[in-house]
């Protein structure tokens, strides 16, 4: 169990990164909650916020990955 959450650097592992099939999927599945009181449209609130998390995501992924061939 010691080894359960140790990393192994001997073993790549691809990633691919695509857009989803369909956007908002889970939000459009649970639609905007009742404590939501906002006069701003829910559903463009959170793609943006969609939108704004998934590219820092890539960039710190892409950040990562030219940092570890830099070396």
């Amino acid at each position: 169990m010691s080894n359960f959450f140790s990393f192994r650097t001997d073993v790549e592992i691809p990633i691919t990164v695509t857009p989803p099939e369909v956007e908002l999927s889970i939000i459009k599945r649970l639609g905007k909650p009742k404590f939501y009181v906002s006069n701003n449209d829910f559903f463009e609130v959170m793609q943006k916020i969609y939108k704004n998390s998934s590219m820092k995501a890539i960039s710190v992924l892409k950040k990562a990955e030219e940092e570890k061939w830099s070396h």
